[in-house]
């Protein structure tokens, strides 16, 4: 038994030393969640206006049309329980933050990161949930799986190591103020019937099933926010609530019933909290093609212009 077990041990060793290795590599990769937290830690104390919320917000809204000192903070992907627990571990070391801009997605009530079976062919996120734990430090378990990045995204991690060690290819392409480029107008897919043709299965995606499971993150979701708009009640910062706009195909195929009920839960907390505002630009049709990358996405680098603009004369107009 001894010379079996000391066998395993000298065979398992260089596995383990080179999952370790890899998982170090990994860890130095450039990535928008490990960039987004220099942004909160390093500009922090110059920070007046942030952008939250998840890719609609992240690449979609433009920092540098708005008001000096405005950071995009938003992360693809970032769902109500990150955005309200990036908040809580920052909002007490930005002394000068007056106003949030929330970028609101169509799918994002009834979205979280712990959750599966509310969307179709939906999972738990787990590569994200590992991301928010190594890169920001935020974690709500103590799964081990959560503290590696290799254990939690398996595949993802090997090509993203591939991208930036042998093909020398950028894995962030986020600019000095926080927003994503990586949904410019020159990454678009240039043949316009095959980004027309994948809209119909994204809403497809984004639309919540029926069930009990839904109806509750709906509700959790909104308590969520809630508690955001009372962090940012009681401290003096104004909460813009925003629905970016959608290309015309999308909007005009959503589910009706998803879509009114996202009208009603940002009503419930607008109406409730004197310092947050709604502004809803879902079917606003200033937009046109090359304003979006896809169905329910700006070009970071002309939507995302028009759009910030946009804000600007409706927020800061004063």
């Amino acid at each position: 038994m001894k010379k079996f077990l000391k066998t395993v041990c000298l065979f398992s060793l260089p596995l383990l030393l080179l999952g370790i290795g890899f998982e170090y590599s990994l860890r130095r990769v450039p990535n928008p969640f490990r960039f987004k937290r220099y942004l909160l830690e390093e500009k922090g104390g110059q920070i007046k206006t942030m952008i939250i919320g998840s890719s609609v917000a992240g690449y979609g809204i433009d920092p540098s049309c708005l008001p000096d000192s405005t950071y995009n903070l938003a992360i693809s992907g970032q769902w109500f329980r990150y955005n309200e627990a990036q908040l809580e571990k920052y909002i007490d070391s930005l002394p000068h933050l007056k106003n949030i801009i929330w970028g609101i997605a169509y799918q994002a009530f009834w979205e979280d990161e712990y959750e599966s079976g509310v969307f179709y062919q939906d999972s738990k996120h787990d590569a994200q949930i590992a991301y928010y734990s190594i890169y920001m430090d935020i974690s709500f378990d103590r799964n081990l799986i959560h503290r590696s990045e290799l254990l939690s995204a398996g595949k993802i991690c090997v090509e993203k190591w591939s991208k930036h060690y042998l093909q020398h290819e950028k894995t962030m392409c986020c600019d000095s103020l926080g927003l994503d480029h990586k949904y410019d107008l020159s990454e678009k897919e240039e043949d316009e019937k095959k980004w027309l043709n994948a809209i119909p299965r994204s809403i497809k995606m984004h639309t919540a099933l029926d069930n009990e499971k839904a109806e509750r993150i709906y509700q959790q979701n909104i308590q969520r926010m809630h508690a955001v708009a009372k962090l940012c009640h009681d401290r003096g910062v104004k909460l813009y609530l925003v629905i970016p706009p959608t290309y015309k195909m999308y909007y005009e195929n959503v589910d009706e019933g998803q879509l009114q009920r996202m009208f009603l839960a940002i009503r419930e907390v607008a109406d409730k909290w004197d310092n947050v505002s709604a502004y809803d630009y879902f079917k606003d049709n200033r937009f046109v093609a090359d304003d979006f990358y896809d169905g329910n996405h700006l070009t970071s680098d002309v939507g995302a212009v028009k759009f910030g603009n946009i804000l600007r004369e409706d927020i800061f107009k004063e």
